[in-house]
């Protein structure tokens, strides 16, 4: 295991809450229950809809998933490294059933964490995209199983979490964003996928070191700004 995942071998200890209001953001002992994993590619959804959990109505929203199949599969392929430093590898998971576009959200995935302002720009470590055993794991998943993968820690169907090596993203969240992403959907998927990939790095929430400036990608971005501007990145 390369030296630079040791940080997160400790994370594995705790789920890391995200996006959670503030009394129920403490960190909390305990591990996730693990998944089956295949390499096939994810079904056609046939699990009933309910509307997206940040409560829109709108005609134009996206459908969100309730309750997926269960399973998390991983996606087929590899990519480039990305950075410098010693090597982390990732796989990108995604639960059956959720009528997403799988390598649209694996291309989304990639291509954040390959961006120069991502955790590869400090010389640090390099990433690098595998469909085999990894360092990492990033996974889209319903909100149902977001709850369960998370559990003890209480995301309610709204929210995402990191569990171990696991950067768990809610389907639900990646559809619709949040608030103070209004407009802004791009962005705010780099900033999930950048959250919960740090929680999992070692990365701990922070808050807002003044208002009118960006925004520590570890900041609760999903809750609120308190007065920041929008920060998808860890280095931007």
């Amino acid at each position: 295991m390369p030296p630079a995942i040791w940080t997160a071998s400790l994370a594995a200890l705790v789920l890391t809450a995200c996006s959670v209001p503030p009394e129920r953001a403490a960190q909390v002992s305990g591990t996730a229950p693990e998944q089956a994993l295949t390499r096939a590619p994810a079904p056609s959804p046939t699990s009933t809809a309910s509307p997206a959990p940040t409560g829109r109505t709108s005609p134009t929203s996206p459908t969100v998933v309730a309750r997926g199949d269960g399973r998390l599969r991983v996606v087929p392929g590899t990519g480039p490294r990305a950075g410098t430093g010693p090597i982390l590898t990732y796989a990108v998971e995604v639960e059956g059933g959720l009528g997403v576009d799988v390598d649209a959200f694996t291309r989304s995935v990639e291509q954040t964490l390959a961006d120069q302002r991502s955790w590869t720009s400090d010389g640090r470590r390099a990433l690098q995209r595998v469909d085999g055993p990894a360092d990492v794991r990033v996974a889209l998943a319903s909100p149902a199983t977001v709850d369960r993968l998370c559990a003890p820690l209480h995301t309610n169907g709204r929210y995402s979490c990191a569990s171990g090596d696991r950067a768990v993203l809610n389907a639900g969240r990646w559809l619709t964003g949040a608030k103070a992403y209004a407009g802004r959907l791009a962005d705010y998927r780099a900033y999930l996928v950048n959250h919960e990939v740090g929680h999992v790095l070692g990365a701990h929430h922070t808050g807002c070191p003044g208002a009118g400036q960006v925004a520590p990608v570890m900041l609760q971005q999903t809750l609120g700004l308190d007065g920041c501007l929008p920060g998808p990145w860890p280095h931007p």
